[in-house]
């Protein structure tokens, strides 16, 4: 199986990206790299006024292991006194065919939970902390007036790394569980809506955003920077920077956790007992913690800080009752949001 530490470096040498040496607020640098794997641009000082840090999810099924993680980690920067935009991207499986009240309901459960895991939706000036893309009429608004500067020339391809070619055969392997109706024109009236949903603040208050995604949609960045290269300056004007978060390897010959992989995901849906026996059996591990599935999992959706992760890491190495019982404690932690989700 591709390994992703071997993807990471492959990135940043291939792209130029940097590792996170920088810490924000009272998060300090080597916690913050546990969580990201490479920068895009200048993504320091992120406590600054005039920069927001922009992320969002897909909903199509109940938040595996990486999105608790993207939740979490939005949640920690917010309390360390970033600007955080959270965006429930509802429209975006709406036009791939999922129901309008399917992905209504679930936009609901995901709030419910964000709140729940002390994410303030409040938000800064005209920007919301945390919202779906129905619901903001203005940045629809702003899509539109994009819309005539947009093709499709500003998606950056490159070539695949080992994992993301894995990656990419994995989904062209599993069935799409999407019945509804779709065309070309949802395709591109959701990658627009996608590109204002970072843009929009650039006119509304904010000099910069920081793409805050999952190292595998790091092509993001320099597609919307591209974008915003061609987009008048009266309609979005400002710096485009990225900090890619790291992924967790997916359950058996997955290589990530992913709601459209069947089986690959340990996700807060589940039955408690089932949650623990995917997180403390032998296939979770590995000789070296980067790894581990479960060590991934903590480094990525956890409270823990840079001491506890420092201790569990060297119990990871050595293996033994301490790492046995690291497992068990983190299991128990996941299966409390499991049962917090359910209760949504």
């Amino acid at each position: 199986m591709a390994r992703l530490e071997t993807h990471y470096e492959t990135l940043r040498a291939r792209h130029g990206y940097d590792t996170v040496d920088f810490g924000t607020g009272d998060i300090p640098p080597d916690r913050l790299a546990r969580t990201f794997a490479a920068v895009d641009g200048d993504a320091t000082d992120l406590t600054d006024d005039d920069t927001l840090l922009a992320t969002g999810v897909g909903m199509t099924g109940p938040p595996h292991l990486g999105t608790v993680g993207q939740i979490l980690t939005m949640t920690r920067l917010q309390r360390a006194g970033v600007d955080v935009q959270f965006v429930l991207a509802d429209l975006e499986p709406y036009h791939g065919g999922h129901s309008l009240e399917r992905v209504r309901a679930l936009a609901d459960r995901f709030r419910a939970f964000a709140c729940d895991c002390g994410f303030d939706p409040e938000g800064h000036g005209d920007i919301d902390g945390l919202r779906t893309q129905e619901e903001a009429r203005e940045v629809m608004h702003t899509a539109q007036l994009l819309a005539p500067h947009y093709d499709a020339s500003h998606r950056v391809e490159t070539e695949p790394t080992a994992w993301e070619g894995a990656v990419r055969e994995a989904y062209e392997s599993a069935e799409n569980d999407t019945n509804g109706p779709t065309s070309e024109a949802a395709t591109s009236h959701s990658a627009v809506l996608h590109r204002a949903d970072f843009l929009h603040p650039l006119s509304h208050g904010y000099d910069r955003v920081v793409l805050g995604l999952g190292v595998d949609e790091h092509g993001l960045t320099p597609a919307t920077r591209a974008f915003l290269a061609v987009v008048p300056d009266e309609l979005a004007t400002g710096e485009i920077a990225g900090l890619h978060a790291r992924m967790i390897t997916g359950l058996g010959d997955a290589p990530k956790m992913g709601r459209s992989l069947p089986g690959s995901a340990i996700h807060l849906g589940m039955d408690p007992e089932r949650i623990r026996e995917r997180l403390t059996g032998s296939g979770v591990d590995a000789t070296r913690p980067n790894d581990s599935l479960a060590f991934q999992a903590m480094c990525l959706a956890s409270n823990y800080d840079a001491v506890d992760l420092d201790r569990i890491e060297t119990a990871c190495r050595e293996g033994g009752e301490e790492w046995e019982r690291a497992k068990r404690e983190y299991a128990e932690f996941v299966t409390k949001l499991a049962v917090r989700w359910q209760a949504c």
